[in-house]
C-alpha cells in the first residue's frame, strides 16, 4: 500500500507539472469537432526478476459532447525469471467495453467491463488457461490541448477483485485499485 500511494503521489506531481502550472482552476474544455477517439496507454516495469508490459490501444466515439463510449484492446505480459527452476510467463489478451461521462472541466467518470484470456506458460509448456472478468469503475482528468488531443489520468476500483466468484471467472490483478495514464487523439 505503501508503494502504491508514493507512484500515485509521483504521478500527480508529474501530471500537474505537465499542465502548464494553472493548478489555480480547471480550464474550459476545447470545442471539440471529432466524434472519434483514438488513443490508449502503455506500460512497462521491472523488479528484481520480473517484467512487466502492458499495451491497450483504445477506439471510442462521443455520443455527444460529455459522453463517449468505446472499446480498449488489451495485451499484458509477466515474465518471472529464474535461472534454477526456470523461467515463467504469463499472457493475457482481452477487450473492455467502456463508457465515461464528463462532469465538469475535463473532471470525468469511468465504467469499464474487461473480460481477458490467460495463459501461463513454465519453461515453454502450457501450465494453465482461464478466462478473467473485472468490472472497473471510477474518474479520472483529462488535460486538452488545442487540437482536441488529450492527455489522461484515471483512478479505478476493480469491483471483480475479492469476490467470491467460481473458478471460471477471476480477476488477475494482485489489487483492487488501478492507476492509468493514457493519450488519445480526437477525429
Amino acid at each position: 500500500m505503501k508503494r502504491f500511494a508514493i507512484m500515485a503521489a509521483l504521478s500527480l506531481m508529474l501530471f500537474g507539472f505537465a499542465s502548464q502550472a494553472s493548478a489555480q482552476y480547471l480550464k474550459e474544455v476545447p470545442d471539440l469537432k471529432g466524434k472519434t477517439i483514438i488513443g490508449g496507454n502503455f506500460g512497462f516495469g521491472m523488479s528484481g526478476n520480473a517484467l512487466s508490459l502492458s499495451i491497450a490501444p483504445q477506439v471510442g466515439y462521443r455520443i455527444f459532447n460529455p459522453w463517449e463510449v468505446g472499446v480498449r484492446g488489451i495485451y499484458d505480459l509477466t515474465c518471472y525469471f529464474d535461472k534454477v527452476y526456470g523461467n515463467e510467463y504469463g499472457h493475457y489478451f482481452g477487450v473492455a467495453p467502456y463508457t465515461n461521462f464528463q462532469v465538469y472541466k475535463g473532471l470525468f467518470l469511468h465504467a469499464e467491463d474487461e473480460v481477458m484470456y490467460g495463459f501461463s506458460r513454465w519453461n515453454h509448456e502450457t501450465v494453465a488457461s482461464r478466462w478473467y472478468n473485472s468490472v472497473f469503475v471510477g474518474g479520472g482528468y483529462r488535460q486538452y490541448s488545442y487540437d482536441g488531443s488529450s492527455i489522461y489520468i484515471m483512478v479505478l476500483y476493480n469491483l471483480s477483485w475479492g469476490a467470491i466468484q467460481s473458478s471460471n471467472w477471476d480477476t488477475p490483478y494482485g489489487s483492487p485499485i488501478a492507476l492509468r495514464v493514457g493519450y488519445c487523439f480526437c477525429f
